[in-house]
């Protein structure tokens, strides 16, 4: 793994904070995978849909651990928010999903 990354968005050369290479390399796929899942549109019952994306990525991945798709969710919470700055507020925060996922 290089020590920089290029921000696809700015074009910015960056330090590398990521440690996991699995993660990272799944990463892409899963959050396509579980963006719906973020979406406030998006419920059952009025509940946000965490759980449901922890189960998706457990039965599509099941090469990472409990831990790694806990914080793939989380990331891709966080980047859910930064691509949809317009649902803040309305979108489940990434400490809720977190908090979630933890029942």
């Amino acid at each position: 793994m290089s020590d920089t990354f290029i921000d696809p968005a700015t074009g910015e050369a960056h330090p590398e904070r990521r440690q996991n290479p699995a993660l990272r390399s799944v990463f892409d796929a899963v959050y396509v995978q579980i963006e719906p899942f973020f979406d406030p549109k998006n419920t059952w019952g009025g509940q946000s849909l965490g759980q449901l994306a922890y189960r998706v990525v457990r039965e599509s991945y099941p090469e990472l651990t409990r831990e790694e798709v806990h914080q793939v969710i989380i990331a891709a919470s966080r980047v859910f928010h930064r691509r949809n700055p317009h649902l803040s507020g309305q979108a489940p925060s990434p400490d809720s999903v977190a908090a979630e996922l933890l029942r």
